[in-house]
Formats: structure tokens, sequence, C-alpha cells
């Protein structure tokens, strides 16, 4: 079969970055949006009205060590899965798929896919990175927690700086979670893909 797209297209993205670059303008999962987005404005209430600072601390040091092993174990698992499952399709079906354009990003079917399969893999090593910056440095013998008692920041830019943080780890690890749904079903949409191609063809 002849294709018309460019072979140069297959290998234009150079790093992570570029194929982060390409899929920021593919929309986040409406309901992963929305929960993880109802999550925060619950774990916001708990950090600034019902909660003290060393008990945002506390919470932030025993989520961390779990969120991390789990981010990582679960990395492990993905790009194990994504590797027998890139490797069992067939190349064909891969080149037709870059022959079409997605209706709404501009971008091929191909790139779409494998786009929202990459970008799983960098939010959990974005986010895994997070975690273990916190796990060395902020314990409560840390790098981190010793420079802010030596730094003259106030005691509020201090209690706000831990609201921040107990958030995003909150947050970030529901969502983490929830990308998986989407990890999931990408895998199974892809699947059914392959069998429509093969009768199709």
């Amino acid at each position: 079969m002849k294709y018309t797209f460019n072979p140069e297209d297959l290998t234009k993205e150079r790093s992570l970055h570029d194929v982060y670059k390409l899929t920021k303008k593919i929309k986040i999962n409406s309901f992963d949006f929305y929960f993880t987005l109802l999550l925060v404005i619950l774990l916001s209430i708990n950090a600034f009205c019902l909660s003290s600072s060393p008990e945002l601390i506390s919470s932030i040091r025993q989520w961390t060590p779990l969120v991390f092993g789990f981010t990582t174990t679960t990395l492990g698992f993905l790009i194990t899965g994504f590797t027998i499952f890139a490797t069992i399709n067939k190349p064909e079906l891969f080149l037709s798929l870059m022959e079409y354009k997605h209706p709404l990003y501009g971008i091929s079917y191909l790139k779409y896919v494998y786009g929202v399969f990459m970008r799983v893999f960098i939010y959990f090593i974005f986010w895994s990175v997070i975690y273990l910056l916190v796990l060395l440095f902020g314990q409560e013998n840390g790098l981190a927690t010793k420079l802010l008692r030596a730094l003259m920041f106030s005691h509020c830019t201090k209690v706000v700086g831990v609201q921040i943080l107990y958030i995003l780890v909150g947050s970030s690890a529901v969502f983490l979670v929830l990308t998986l749904k989407t990890f999931l079903f990408n895998i199974y949409a892809m699947l059914m893909q392959s069998l429509r191609w093969e009768v199709e063809r």
C-alpha cells in the first residue's frame, strides 16, 4: 500500500517534551477534570479552614511514600504492558492510522492514540519526581525544612506553602489514578480498531 503522509512525520518528535507539546491540545477527560477539581476544593477547605499546619505536614509525609510507591510500581507495569501491546499490533495498522487526521486536533490518529498513551507516562514520571523530591527534602530534618527555618519567610508564607503542597500531593495522586482509566480504554479501543481493520482490509 502506498501512503500519502511524509515519513519524516513519524519521527518529528525528538524528546518527551516534544511529545507532551503535541498532546497539550488534547483535552483531558471531563470526568477526570471535574472529579479532580472537586477534590482540590475539598482539600482546600480542609487545608485552609479545618487543619493546622503540623497536621498538614504530617499528612504530606504520610502520603508521599505511598503515592511515590504507587506511581513507580504502576509506571513499571504500564511500560511493560505498553511494550507488549505495541509489538503485537501490525505496523500496517499503525501506518494506516497515520493517514487519517483527527477532526478536533488536526493530528494523525496514530499520533493522537499514542500521544494519549505517552501523556499518561509523562504524568507519572513528572509526579514521581515531585514525590521523590518531597521524600528527599521534606522530612523533619530534610534540606527544605532546614532552609525554611533559616530563611526569614513570614509564618503566613510558610503556612500557605504547606497548604498548597498538601493540596497538590493529594489531588495529583487521585488524578494519576483516574488517568489509568483513559489508558485502559485506549488499549481497548486500539484492540477493537485492530480487529475492525482486519475485517475491512
